[in-house]
């Protein structure tokens, strides 16, 4: 009878979510007078912040000015049937999710503007872009009760919201200055704007096409704008108008749909087909651990003939770090799906547990590679996945005997705090360290491989130039062309430096190239040895 009832209130629910979002589709829950003033003004502060410079000293006000904007949104939204936006939790544990979450994003802004490192700011952008999503869902919606699976089917149904309200702004517009009486009273000029604003992306597209498709049409176009500089002007335009328009609709998508109510899940799977599923693999791993511990932890194992140390720990690293993601979709897929069952806890336990050894497996392996064909940036990346991956494996084994352990949020915060290190640390610095100090050891001791990739250090980024830069690292550079291309590539990067595109790493990287001149013209006077960097 009680499931009966809820069944009941989850359809009436559902059935008022669908009705309040065809009546928010149609009239937005806040005055355009206050969501679009609002992203007008992040839209100018956007591109005021990020034309042309996607990570200088800008880049932490802007993520800063992000937050601001969406927490004003917060505060003013009020949806029909929805209490007042805010974060919930248990005493102050919504506050303290948020003020994390709040944190880590603006350190993780921060971080933007003292790397170099183009991967670092990929991932650094990345992951700034998913915990803001997160952080709204939590001001827009009550997450109390989501699972792992709720969070990314609300992460992803926020973006597809954003993209089926990319009209809002115009008809919003339309709607609010009719009220107010505006141009848009008269029906011949509100459709006269909106002409006009189909007309300039279709403009865009057409003259493109005619410029490229007549030679003459494009010299007399030539001839009308010669000494115009429009491309800036109309980048900046443009910037403004896709930054209003997708923070307009992303606010606007939250702000009328209702995620569905969501009761109790009962787990339907039955436990018996994931016992038998788990327990094969679970003994398959079982004696790949006994090998790794005997063999390659204890070496009470003989290699098999013409195979070194060197080359075994050469393979299977990066198998191993695929199986351990493996392991973490599967032990989740078992706890989402399948009914309780001690055996099915005991078996996922047990392939948590194994998880380790693969994972210190990996781990010894990659440790031995680097030892004998020295450091790069994915080395060194794969050893910190796998640090991830070990920390995450707590909150999975807690997960598996209690309900109601936050997963998500706790893999939230682990890869976030792990991230914040590995950005801070800069990367490409200690690779760069790493190898020179021990192509200079091999190189006095005459023993192993003496090292030779010095084109892989001037892909480096400018990170890397503290080290790559000083009068050892010239020395060993030699003869090598790779120091005049990198020395090149630091004025390049650093040539229009001002204070809107400052950047912490890039002004370190100048200051050593200044300091370092001497020595890099003494490197190269030698016998065979690159031209002076004049």
């Amino acid at each position: 009878m009680y499931e009966q009832e809820l069944s009941m209130e989850h359809k009436v629910g559902q059935e008022q979510s669908v009705e309040e979002e065809k009546r928010g589709r149609q009239q937005p829950p806040v005055s355009y007078g206050i969501y679009g003033a609002a992203s007008a003004v992040y839209a100018l502060f956007y591109a005021f912040c990020l034309f042309r410079n996607a990570s200088g000293i800008t880049y932490p006000f802007f993520v800063a000015g992000t937050l601001l904007y969406f927490f004003y949104c917060m505060k003013k939204c009020r949806v029909p049937g929805r209490e007042p936006a805010g974060f919930e939790g248990k005493g102050d544990t919504g506050r303290l999710t948020a003020v994390f979450y709040t944190a880590g994003i603006l350190l993780l802004g921060l971080t933007v503007c003292l790397t170099d490192d183009e991967k670092l700011l990929w991932m650094t952008k990345t992951g700034i872009f998913f915990l803001t999503v997160t952080l709204v869902l939590r001001g827009f919606y009550r997450t109390g009760s989501w699972t792992f699976t709720t969070y990314l089917r609300g992460i992803f149904r926020s973006l597809l919201e954003a993209l089926q309200c990319l009209d809002t702004p115009f008809r919003d517009a339309v709607s609010y200055f009719k009220e107010k009486g505006g141009v848009f009273a008269n029906r011949k000029a509100a459709y006269a704007v909106l002409g006009f604003v189909a007309a300039c992306p279709l403009l865009l597209v057409v003259m493109a096409l005619l410029l490229s498709a007549d030679a003459v049409f494009l010299d007399l176009l030539r001839k009308l704008v010669q000494g115009w500089d429009i491309s800036t002007p109309v980048s900046v335009c443009l910037m403004i108008f896709v930054a209003y328009l997708l923070s307009y609709s992303f606010v606007r998508g939250l702000s009328t749909y209702r995620m569905p109510v969501s009761g109790p899940k009962e787990k339907k799977g039955e436990p018996v087909a994931a016992i038998t599923c788990t327990l094969l693999v679970a003994l398959v791993y079982f004696v790949f651990c006994a090998v790794q511990i005997a063999a390659l932890f204890l070496g009470k194992m003989r290699l098999p003939e013409g195979l070194t140390w060197a080359a075994y720990a050469r393979q299977g690293f990066f198998q191993l770090l695929f199986v351990c993601l493996i392991n973490l979709a599967l032990v989740l897929f078992c706890l989402a799906v399948f009914r309780e069952s001690r055996i099915l806890k005991g078996i996922l336990t047990a392939i948590s547990l194994m998880t380790y050894i693969m994972i210190a497996s990996s781990a010894f392996r990659m440790i031995l590679y680097i030892q004998n064909y020295y450091l790069t940036f994915l080395r060194l990346f794969v050893l910190w996945a796998l640090l991830v991956i070990a920390a995450v494996f707590v909150g999975v084994i807690l997960a598996i005997y209690r309900k109601r352990f936050p997963l998500f949020g706790y893999c939230t915060a682990v890869v976030t705090i792990c991230y914040l290190c590995l950005a801070l640390m800069r990367p490409d610095y200690w690779v760069a360290r790493y190898d020179l100090q021990h192509a200079q050891v091999s190189a006095q001791q005459e023993v192993g491989s003496r090292y030779s990739d010095y084109h892989y250090l001037y892909r480096l980024s400018l990170d890397a130039a503290p080290v790559l830069l000083q009068e050892e690292a010239a020395k060993a550079w030699g003869s090598s062309s790779a120091m005049e291309r990198y020395c090149s590539k630091v004025r390049e990067r650093t040539e229009d430096m001002g204070l809107r595109n400052f950047n912490v790493s890039r002004w370190t990287a100048k200051k050593s190239l200044e300091e370092a001149q001497i020595f890099v013209e003494e490197a190269a006077g030698q016998p065979g040895a690159a031209k002076p960097l004049s």
